[in-house]
């Protein structure tokens, strides 16, 4: 009879085979349509610098989720041996925070910004493996364009040259996967980088577009980080900037018929247990500065390229089909999705506003009392004082009558 624990070693033994040889058939595949997991010396300086700056600070959650923070440790531990789902439930919010409840609790900078969890990118073209369906992607909503903006990108849009990722999500700049294990965080890093690198291919191709491939605007973007991924588990954080450089390869694979390979930039490894947790909270302030200072750099690139664009002709004998819904349609939900926004502005400026005015009113009210307490306790004290002063009088009247009765007497 087998012994357990060599049975064991051998079933370990074999999965850990299994996945290493997955993760090299994932990046073989990856590598034969122009991606690689790895560093190129193209990369610009200026996208060193700017991964630097966005590390830079430390700000934490102001409300820690779902459970007490000095029970994190416990949490962790815990979802070594659970599901991804409780992985994401449970941790994923504390790193990769979503811009949209931030955008709600009063970040208002934040509202042109739109993330899709667990969406099928079902309008845009794969490189080489299944469509991309990140735990977590962040990107610009339809809203953050004008109406000519949106006729000229539903125009031009294709699933080689995608606009909409997902029906309300355009361009991700920020890709999420969280896996259980040291094995599956390289999983996750491999559907990142596959994602992150359509996402900068739809960015690149959008110039090409409007300037040319020959530009300086596009040749410009090369070597430049244009996406950010984040990978994790229970232990570990990453991650990573995404690019695309010029191809030396001439040898007519996939990935590098327009003459481009994608690469990755690794910006940091944080652990999420180690130290006592020094670093836990080192992701999600990289997040948010990637929110504050990178998104509106981003929208500001793409719309660049728009501009550049030809404006789309309705009269034209031919025209990409854009969205189901009519233009009209489209127009008025955003109009009214505006004007949403501008109603929640105002109540959250009366908002703060009346809770001012409440705490002004407080104060008022708390020195109005100190001053009717004050006035009341030097009542109190004048009416004693008088008392003792009618007493004393009385106890004088008394002695002088009790000694003239006895002159008298």
């Amino acid at each position: 009879m087998q012994n357990p624990a060599v049975a064991l070693s051998v079933s370990t033994s074999t999965k850990r085979r299994s996945s290493s040889t997955h993760h090299s058939e994932r990046q073989q595949r990856l590598e034969q349509n122009g991606i690689y997991m790895k560093t190129s010396a193209l990369l610009q300086r200026a996208s060193k610098q700017l991964c630097n700056d966005l590390l830079a600070g430390d700000r934490s959650p102001d409300q820690h989720p779902w459970y007490p923070v000095e029970r994190t440790n416990e949490v962790l531990e815990r979802l070594h041996v659970l599901n991804e789902a409780r992985l994401q439930r449970d941790v994923t919010p504390w790193l990769v925070p979503s811009a949209e409840h931030l955008y709600f609790s009063g970040c208002a900078e934040l509202g042109y910004i739109g993330e899709e969890i667990q969406a099928e990118w079902k309008r845009c073209e794969p490189m080489g493996g299944s469509r991309p369906k990140p735990d977590f992607v962040v990107g610009l909503q339809r809203s953050a364009f004008e109406d000519e903006e949106l006729c000229k990108l539903e125009n031009y849009a294709t699933p080689q040259r995608p606009f909409l990722f997902t029906p309300n999500l355009s361009f991700p700049f920020l890709v999420c996967e969280a896996k259980t294990g040291q094995i599956g965080i390289d999983q996750a890093d491999s559907q990142n980088i596959h994602s992150a690198s359509i996402a900068v291919r739809a960015v690149l191709r959008l110039y090409s577009a409007a300037y040319g491939r020959d530009h300086e605007k596009t040749q410009g973007l090369l070597g430049r980080i244009l996406v950010f991924s984040v990978s994790h588990n229970n232990r570990l954080v990453n991650l990573y900037g995404h690019y695309a450089v010029a191809s030396n390869s001439k040898d007519g694979k996939d990935g590098t018929t327009e003459g481009l390979e994608y690469f990755r930039y690794d910006i940091a490894m944080f652990s999420l247990t180690m130290y006592d947790g020094r670093d836990r909270y080192k992701a999600y302030n990289f997040i948010r500065n990637v929110y504050d200072d990178f998104a509106l750099e981003h929208l500001r690139r793409i719309q660049d390229a728009v501009a550049g664009t030809v404006l789309c002709d309705d009269d034209s004998g031919f025209k990409t089909p854009g969205e189901p819904a009519s233009v009209s349609l489209r127009q008025e939900n955003r109009k009214i999705r505006e004007q949403m926004d501008k109603l929640l502005l105002q109540l959250q400026e009366q908002r703060k506003e009346s809770r001012e005015q409440l705490q002004r009113q407080e104060q008022e009210s708390k020195g109005q009392m100190d001053k009717l307490l004050i006035q009341v306790e030097e009542q109190r004290k004048d009416s004693e004082q008088q008392r003792k002063e009618s007493k004393e009088q009385l106890d004088r009247i008394l002695a002088m009558v009790t000694g003239s009765k006895r002159i008298d007497s």
